[in-house]
């Protein structure tokens, strides 16, 4: 690894215009897309939500939601991110209480089948998992950076993968497998970019896939032997077997994968048009404003709506990519692999799982899918990517 990670960071050139000073201190492109995807969201939302029961406070609930996600945006910009990398620890204690709080008696709520969120007083309030991302990337990226760009010995390794098994052992509790997927995720960006060799990388990638099998092999032994569901719910169990044979049980568990290409496919080149959308509004489509809702778009603004929404994200990643590489130290770069491995596979399972490429999990759409936990942690992601920027030149 370059030894530009090792510096304190850069000097910042003198005698700069108001124009350079604001691009020193913003970075536009990520704001500008960050900003149209959730207009884009919101559109979507109010599409998704039309002629639900109840479907006006929803669309409501998701403008509070943005509203509210101005301020960890805000936050997190004026935290000089360097200071988090001090706090590790209780920030580590804080991410175990988000994800174990909802199994607490009395704070946690179930909602469809996984008892992942807290309410106060019978009041639904939010997703703990979902900042817990956050926190976890922050942790994480203070790990890693320990070793300056080179993960040489297995024990760092394995140290590395033990943080990440604490936090997916937490997530499982509740149990919530998409979450945990996303967890893995953001690691591996994060590795490959903290120096982990890439046969060592492909390794992990091997060891998840059959941590997975194991999982499911193990849970339905315990399943059995107690005559109930231990762990994983069955549903959770149908999803996988629905991705590897899309014909299975087209009317129960393979339902929402038929529904959802129908709806895709349906839509065309250009859409039915706003609001117009069969399979939603005729209450075939499930979920169609949080874990279905690109299945919307597709159906309703069709083949180019869904190019313009990659496009879209092309242009957020590649923003996020580039406050990487201005990074003067490793701990900044970290933290923005983290981010960006959070979107690119939220956006890949996401997308995936409406067209039968990836097994259907509970995986909101970022900026697009109705939800407020998560919005409220993309503005936060995209605080802390600007935080990095903002600071690139050092102290």
């Amino acid at each position: 690894m370059s030894a530009r990670w090792r510096t304190s960071g850069g000097r910042r050139p003198l005698d700069k215009s108001t124009k350079e000073r604001f691009f020193d201190l913003v970075n536009l492109p990520l704001l500008m897309f960050s900003a149209t995807l959730a207009v884009y969201g919101s559109v979507m939302v109010w599409s998704a939500t039309s002629g639900m029961a109840g479907g006006d406070a929803l669309f409501k609930r998701h403008l509070v939601g943005l509203a509210v996600g101005i301020v960890p945006l805000g936050v997190a910009w004026l935290i000089d991110y360097k200071a988090l990398k001090h706090w590790s620890g209780p920030l580590m204690t804080l991410l175990a209480f988000l994800l174990i709080s909802p199994r607490i008696p009395g704070l946690g709520t179930t909602a469809k089948g996984a008892t992942s969120w807290l309410q106060v007083a019978g009041v639904r309030l939010f997703q703990p998992s979902e900042p817990g991302k956050l926190v976890f990337i922050v942790v994480m990226a203070a790990l890693i950076s320990e070793y300056e760009g080179r993960i040489d010995r297995p024990r760092d390794m394995w140290r590395i993968l033990a943080y990440l098994g604490g936090a997916l052992g937490l997530i499982l509790l509740q149990p919530d497998l998409g979450t945990g997927m996303v967890f893995v995720g953001i690691t591996m960006a994060m590795l490959l970019l903290g120096g982990l060799e890439m046969k060592r990388l492909v390794l992990i990638g091997l060891l998840a896939v059959v941590a997975v099998v194991g999982v499911f092999v193990i849970d339905g032994t315990l399943d059995r032997m107690a005559g109930k569901d231990v762990a994983l719910k069955q549903y959770q169990k149908d999803r996988l077997l629905v991705f590897l044979d899309p014909t299975r049980d087209p009317a129960g568990a393979g339902y929402n994968l038929q529904q959802s290409k129908i709806a895709v496919g349906s839509g065309g080149i250009t859409g039915k048009g706003l609001r117009a959308g069969t399979q939603s509004n005729l209450h075939f489509l499930p979920e169609r404003h949080t874990d279905f809702i690109f299945a919307v778009l597709g159906e309703e603004l069709g083949f180019v709506g869904a190019v313009v929404l990659l496009g879209l994200y092309l242009g957020l990643l590649l923003s996020a990519l580039s406050i990487a590489a201005s990074s003067r130290d490793l701990y900044g770069a970290l933290i923005c692999a983290g981010i960006i491995g959070m979107w690119a596979f939220q956006i890949l399972e996401n997308v995936g799982m409406t067209i039968g490429m990836m097994p259907i999990t509970g995986i909101p759409l970022p900026f697009i899918s109705f939800g407020s936990s998560a919005m409220v942690t993309n503005f936060g992601a995209v605080g802390l990517l600007q935080s990095v920027w903002s600071r690139r030149y050092g102290t």
